[in-house]
């Protein structure tokens, strides 16, 4: 807070109320100095009138008899009124009235001086005037040092008059008198402002001092820590309130002075530590350190878990701080169980299971079987999407529960993740306990659910690795009951299997499989075949659909339906249909403006990528016109996200590509997709053309399919083709657009099938045949 007090130097102004109000103490403090003052002048001025008999100098002991009883026993009512101060304009007031009532007296006195030489010739007279006004400025100096400017203007008060008379007088002693006076006024004043400063700075150092002492007992007794200080006997000296919170003792035993031992003993007397912890506690005391070195024991203390730092001083006493950690360890207790269990279900989680096989795998018998159950819920995503995932976790956390229900008491369960359980079986005597305890686990989880009123239908699946017969090692337990959780799926779901070494060679393979696949991509090794798409109405070849092909190295060519699905499962379709799709524009740049090339997208591309831009990137880089490209999509990609997937075709009909649903047929509510999506083309799957040479069913129903097509205003393309009967069939009723298949040609390298397209359409059909 500051003070507005024009009265003040500016570095009172900054000074806080209570270093102010003693300031102002300072000017009313000493009343024997006053009147010391006032009887000494009082003195001066009847003697100086008696001795010259002038009447105007014997008025002037009435005025400063008057002054000064006035501004006397207001001195003392301050010292009444002092007790009750607490603001900075009560403070204010008095010291402006203090200033008001000795500027006034200081006046009259240099008045007088001034009318004494002004008015006489009596030497006698002068010099009690200078005595009187030279006494007078050692008594300003010791009253009145609290406040600089109050000196200043009390000085030029006194010293103006009195110098001024003297040199008026013209007499030369006096001239060079006055001279003389004006350095010891300053030097009054320099004096004054020393004893100011020496006031200001004793003030400030014992507040700060007092505020210090305060802060510094606050300070200790709101630390979260609770603290004891001990001397180099082992006696008490310092202990604060957050100690006895956390070690509560009778007062009398932990008082100032008291010795650790004592102590110590009073606590175990309370049972508030065992003597055991007391006897840690004591060593921890009497040990000596010559590096300082701070100490920490942990203990339990009145059923709480504290923490004790030692740490000695260089005077060779003792600081002991106690920190409550009862929570830090719960907190730490559940971090280390929230790492090693499953938060939804509470069962122990992959590391925890791994630390339980490993465990077991070290003490297996060789006579008994050691089982991993690998468990996964049927239809678990499904019951995600349809129901929600609150739903779903409420499924996971009841098939927790029974699958707890179900194993032994030696047995773990634990959740890996999603809908993936693992089961650890200890102590089968035969294959026969290990088949048991599968069965019970399908049975129990494929119990239908209630959840929020509704039945929730959930199967299972088991896949099965028996140690040791087919390892020792956790890793590959774990990898092999995983395939045979696959081939268990594979073969229906609801069903369990054990391991097969034949399961793992398949797994190597197929992971050779995938790092020759990643190489033959990054090298750019893999090819585009090209099958030609036959215009019924014009016998002209008007589109040819890239196709990958993989040439191995060592292996020869892989079959598309080999190395595709590892694509998809990897996201490395992302990468293949990227290149197709680039090689497959660039080929049909070079060929007829009136032949279109078809290239298939996969529904892991659509996920993951920017079809609009990739199409539209490519397009541009190869110059092909945008009609002559022809996308080709699954039925199963429109099951996925309607709203989404539109947005995509409509930006690309947009462009101008063309869009063919392939493989119709084949999939569900494929009737609602040709008005739903932007569609130019739908190609009829080749399992409606198999029969129908010999199945009558089978061809109407071609016929039908097809004959919808185009009255929706779409190209209809009859894929799987491969005899001039079933041609003629096909042909018959004068609705197909487009034919492609063996008939006409296998998938061939670009350049072969640009030479295709300068023959006549009968030639290639004859040749077929």
């Amino acid at each position: 807070m500051r003070i507005q007090n024009e009265t003040m130097d500016t570095s009172q102004r900054e000074l806080p109320f209570e270093i102010y109000v003693s300031m102002v103490d300072a000017l009313y403090e000493d009343l024997r100095s006053f009147f010391s003052g006032l009887a000494a002048a009082l003195a001066g001025m009847l003697y100086a009138a008696y001795l010259t008999g002038n009447p105007i100098l014997w008025a002037f002991p009435v005025v400063i008899v008057l002054v000064g009883a006035v501004r006397g026993a207001r001195m003392v009512r301050y010292k009444t009124v002092r007790s009750s101060l607490d603001t900075y304009d009560e403070a204010r007031g008095w010291e402006r009235e203090y200033t008001l009532g000795a500027n006034l007296f200081v006046f009259t006195i240099g008045l007088w001086c001034f009318a004494t030489f002004r008015l006489t010739d009596s030497m006698a007279a002068h010099l009690f005037c200078v005595s009187v006004a030279l006494s007078y400025m050692v008594g300003i100096m010791g009253r009145n040092f609290a406040n600089a400017r109050f000196v200043d203007n009390q000085i030029l008060l006194m010293c103006v008059p009195l110098v001024t008379g003297m040199f008026l007088t013209g007499v030369p002693d006096y001239i060079i008198l006055a001279f003389f006076a004006l350095p010891f006024f300053g030097s009054v004043r320099k004096i004054a402002t020393r004893l100011r400063d020496i006031l200001l700075n004793a003030v400030v150092a014992q507040r700060d001092v007092s505020l210090l002492a305060t802060r510094f007992d606050t300070a200790l007794n709101n630390m979260p820590h609770g603290l004891a200080m001990f001397d180099a006997d082992g006696r008490l000296l310092v202990l604060n309130n957050r100690w006895a919170d956390i070690l509560p003792c009778d007062p009398d035993s932990v008082r100032s002075g008291a010795r650790a031992q004592a102590i110590l003993a009073a606590y175990v007397e309370l049972g508030v530590v065992s003597e055991r912890d007391a006897a840690r506690v004591m060593d921890g005391v009497t040990r000596r350190s010559d590096d300082l070195a701070a100490e920490q024991i942990e203990l339990t203390a009145n059923e709480r878990n504290v923490e004790l730092t030692f740490q000695p001083m260089s005077s060779g006493g003792l600081v002991i701080v106690i920190e409550d950690i009862t929570e830090k360890r719960r907190t730490e207790a559940r971090i280390a169980y929230m790492a090693r269990h499953d938060a939804l279900t509470g069962l122990p989680n992959r590391s925890l299971f791994q630390e339980r096989l490993d465990a077991a795998l070290a003490i297996a018998d060789a006579d008994e079987f050691l089982a991993v159950h690998f468990v996964d819920l049927d239809n678990f995503q499904q019951i995600n999407d349809t129901l929600g995932h609150a739903v779903g976790d409420s499924l996971l956390v009841e098939v927790a529960d029974r699958l707890r229900f179900v194993v032994g008491e030696n047995d773990v369960v634990a959740r890996f993740g999603a809908d993936e359980f693992v089961v650890l079986q200890n102590g089968a005597r035969t294959v026969n306990d290990v088949t048991m305890l599968a069965d019970r686990v399908i049975g129990a989880v494929s119990e239908i659910t209630q959840i929020d009123g509704k039945g929730v239908a959930c199967g299972a699946s088991v896949g099965i690795a028996l140690a040791p017969r087919d390892g020792r090692d956790p890793d590959q337990l774990l990898k092999s009951a995983d395939m045979a959780l696959k081939r268990a799926k594979d073969g229906g779901r609801g069903i369990l299997h054990f391991y097969e070494e034949e399961m793992d060679r398949k797994a190597q393979a197929r992971r050779a499989t995938e790092l020759d696949l990643r190489k033959a991509i990054q090298n750019d090794e893999l090819a585009v075949y090209f099958q030609p798409l036959l215009n019924l109405k014009t016998l002209e070849i008007t589109t040819c659909e890239a196709l990958v092909r993989w040439p191995h190295a060592t292996r020869g060519m892989i079959s598309p339906g080999e190395f595709i699905p590892i694509a998809e499962e990897t996201g490395l379709i992302i990468e293949i249909g990227r290149q197709v799709l680039r090689k497959a524009c660039h080929a049909c740049a070079a060929w007829p403006n009136d032949v279109r090339v078809a290239v298939n997208l996969s529904s892991v591309q659509f996920e993951r990528e920017d079809i609009v831009a990739l199409v539209g990137e490519t397009l541009a880089a190869t110059g092909l016109a945008p009609d002559r490209l022809e996308l080709e999509i699954t039925e199963t990609l429109l099951l996925q996200d309607s709203a989404a997937i539109l947005g995509v075709l409509q930006g690309l009909r947009e462009m101008g590509v063309r869009i063919a649903l392939d493989d119709f047929g084949t999939g569900y509510s494929s009737l609602s997709y040709l008005h739903k999506f932007p569609l130019h083309k739908v190609k009829i799957d080749r399992s409606f053309v198999r029969n129908i040479e010999t199945d009558k069913k089978s061809a109407k129903l071609l016929r039908g399919v097809t004959r919808l097509g185009s009255e929706l205003g779409l190209s209809v393309v009859v894929e799987g083709v491969e005899t001039h009967e079933q041609l003629r069939i096909i042909d018959a009723p004068g609705v197909v657009s487009e034919i492609q298949g063996f008939i006409l040609s296998p998938a061939i390298p670009a350049d072969q099938v640009r030479l295709m397209m300068g023959r006549p359409a009968k030639e290639l059909l004859a040749s077929a045949a």
